[in-house]
């Protein structure tokens, strides 16, 4: 079992590895063909509602031509639709379409599927334990921002 910062901190990245195998496995389950950075994009679309390029490059920490690109592809797909800002008729703003919502739901079940059989093939008391433990980093990593 880890003790040191150093010893913890390894143990955390192999599990982070594991977790970004899957999704990058699970982001090709939707119908169109998305990557990791633009399913993130939709998942902010999906809890925000509407944001502009803007807001996306700054929750991706991202330049503003980066999630500029993402939100083009996406809207080529047809998962992500543009639409005149409220605020400032200028102003554009980037919603989620059904096919994105579907996008979403689809990526989100393989995801759900895959934890499941993951925690199947550990004792209770371990699943309990390490679902508590991820929840607790999960809160402590949001007080740094996404």
């Amino acid at each position: 079992m880890p003790t040191t910062a150093d010893e913890l901190a390894d143990s955390l990245l192999a599990a982070t590895r594991s977790l970004m195998a899957m999704a990058i496995r699970t982001v090709g389950v939707g119908t169109a063909p998305v990557t990791v950075v633009q399913h993130r994009v939709l998942l902010l679309l999906e809890e925000h509602g509407t944001l502009s390029v803007n807001d996306v490059a700054a929750r991706l920490g991202v330049d503003q031509s980066t999630a500029s690109r993402h939100c083009t592809r996406l809207e080529q797909l047809g998962l992500v639709r543009r639409t005149t800002a409220a605020h400032d008729r200028r102003a554009r703003d980037l919603g989620l379409t059904g096919a994105g919502r579907s996008q979403v739901l689809a990526v989100r079940e393989a995801r759900h599927r895959w934890a499941e059989q993951v925690l199947a093939r550990l004792s209770d008391e371990d699943a309990r334990t390490a679902v508590r433990g991820f929840a607790v980093f999960a809160t402590a990593a949001e007080s740094l921002g996404e």
